[in-house]
Order: C-alpha cells, then sequence, then structure tokens
C-alpha cells in the first residue's frame, strides 16, 4: 500500500510518516500540492491523504484537480484538526472517500482507513 501525502506541517507529515512505515506502507510526503501530478506519474499510489491546507494551495483545490483528471479513481482522505461540521460544510460539492481527525489518528485509526480501500 502507498500513500501520498500533502501536509503543510513537517511536524504532521513526520508523524503520519512514522506511522505509514510502523504498517508497513510506502509513504511519499510533500507540502505542496503543485507536486500531485508529477508524483502521481512517478509512483503507483493506492490513497491521497490531504490537510486543509497546502504551502500552495487548499485541500479543495487540490481534491478538484485529482477528481478531475485521470487519478480521480484514487481514494482520498483529509486528515484534518476541524469540527466534521465544518468540514462538510467547506466541502461542500467535492467528492472525497473519508477522514480522520488529527487529534484521533494513531496507528489502529490509521491502519483501519486504510484498510477500507485496501481492496479498490
Amino acid at each position: 500500500m502507498r500513500i501520498l501525502h500533502f501536509e503543510y506541517s513537517d511536524f504532521f507529515r513526520r508523524v503520519v510518516h512514522d506511522l505509514c512505515v510502523r504498517l508497513g506502507y510506502d509513504y511519499i510526503g510533500t507540502h505542496n500540492g503543485s507536486d500531485s501530478f508529477k508524483l502521481l506519474a512517478k509512483y503507483d499510489i493506492d490513497i491521497v491523504f490531504t490537510g486543509m491546507e497546502l504551502s500552495d494551495m487548499n485541500a479543495e483545490s487540490l481534491i478538484e484537480q485529482l477528481k478531475d483528471s485521470k487519478y480521480k479513481h484514487i481514494p482520498v482522505v483529509i486528515l484534518t484538526s476541524s469540527e466534521i461540521a465544518d468540514i462538510h460544510k467547506r466541502l461542500k460539492g467535492i467528492e472525497f472517500n473519508d477522514f480522520l481527525l488529527k487529534e484521533n489518528l494513531s496507528s489502529e485509526t490509521l491502519k483501519k482507513c486504510v484498510s477500507r480501500f485496501d481492496s479498490i
């Protein structure tokens, strides 16, 4: 399982990296949404994780670009510290597959989330 993670925070990219490695997943992380198509073309990605803010765009723009591309089949999971209602309001009309609250992120919650998409 290879995860591509977009996140502005170096600290949180490190946290997700460490959890992924501990669980045996391949991890690729970046803070730039503009890296998306270059990385997707280079690697066989199974899941995209994204924070709400990146260094050069927001999650809405990134998800819309992915869903309008040949990579639209790749599940998108939002990792956020925002309230659930805020996420649905902010992303109204934008298709994503799941979300995880950063405060609840653990090896167990990450593994459970990834396992939902393992057969896709």
